[in-house]
């Protein structure tokens, strides 16, 4: 896979902490890509507010153009990083659905939304946004949780050889390019494979154990196979017993996780698409940042215009990005 075009949401955050635009630099870099910059706003209450005889369009026009300015302070931190950056405003709503219009409008290779928590001591959660996008969003997502840059971090892939609705395979080879992809992002990070056989429940201690015994060798082969394919060698390969929602959260501390990929497929197109089961339950309790990806048979369910009066869908384009800037110049 190769990723030039970063889409990174600006949408629903109250400031951006430093670390998050410099991990966004750093991936960007690694990724060779240049970034877009998009934020979203609406106030449905906008008409009722405005000044007698005032336009609702030029109210709506200079919303839109404060926060636009707010954007590229954003934006000149990262061309100070010398990375290629444009910014776009839209007034939009609701925020899933206008950051996956804009995705669909601009086709980016990758969006990148940071979670958000309560306070500096608090483990970062996932939102109904951030749930929503992962239901909706046509390109891979990237959801940023981790705050730190680990030395010798790894990117690990969550495949599934058993999943009912890919046997096909295709989502987990996607999984495992897209988990090549951000290790190069990262530095050349190494990548694990894993997956997580549940005990079953035959009758009869002895035929449970063979049956376990025969589920978890089957599984491990398909998983080596795969792994083999993408370059992943069998000493980072990780297939055993276990539930997702407690081991998978163990085994990326355990890795030193940077990233997690997983996937998400779609049981009845054009329904939305879903973690696998007990995923969406793990998300909040991953500390390292997650990647998820969907098959090719995924359609997205978002309107590509939005149901608002035409008055209020106006927006300030996308503006060219400024030359960037050597390094040290």
């Amino acid at each position: 896979m190769i990723w030039h075009r970063i889409m990174f949401s600006l949408a629903g955050l109250v400031g951006t902490p430093a670390s998050v635009l410099d991990r966004l630099g750093r991936i960007a870099r690694g990724l060779g890509a240049d970034i877009h910059l998009f934020d979203c706003l609406y106030d449905p209450d906008a008409d009722a507010a405005r000044p007698p005889g005032a336009a609702l369009d030029a109210i709506i026009e200079q919303r839109v153009e404060q926060r636009r300015r707010q954007a590229q302070l954003l934006a000149d931190v990262l061309r100070a990083q010398a990375l290629e950056v444009r910014v776009s405003v839209h007034w939009d709503y609701p925020v899933h659905e206008a950051i996956v219009r804009h995705v669909l409008r601009h086709k980016p290779d990758l969006l990148i939304v940071p979670t958000t928590r309560a306070s500096a001591a608090e483990q970062r959660f996932l939102t109904y946004t951030d749930h929503r996008l992962i239901e909706a969003c046509p390109c891979p997502l990237l959801l940023l949780k981790d705050r730190h840059v680990h030395a010798q971090g790894s990117v690990v892939a969550a495949v599934d050889p058993m999943h009912g609705h890919d046997r096909s395979g295709e989502l987990d080879e996607t999984i495992l390019g897209a988990a090549n992809t951000m290790a190069r992002a990262l530095g050349d990070a190494a990548v694990h494979a894993c997956h997580f056989v549940a005990p079953g429940t035959s009758h009869g201690i002895e035929a449970q154990r063979v049956d376990d015994g025969v589920r978890l060798e089957s599984a491990a082969r398909r998983v080596r196979s795969m792994a083999a394919m993408h370059d992943v060698p069998e000493s980072r390969v990780h297939v055993e017993f276990g539930t997702v929602a407690a081991a998978l959260p163990l085994l990326a501390r355990t890795l030193r996780a940077e990233v997690l990929v997983m996937g998400a497929a779609s049981r009845s197109l054009p329904q939305r698409a879903v973690l696998a089961p007990t995923a969406e339950g793990i998300l909040d309790a991953l500390e390292c940042d997650v990647l998820v990806v969907k098959p090719s048979t995924f359609r997205c369910p978002v309107r590509r215009r939005p149901d608002l009066p035409l008055s209020r869908r106006r927006h300030a384009r996308a503006r060219p990005a400024a030359p960037a800037r050597a390094q040290g110049r």
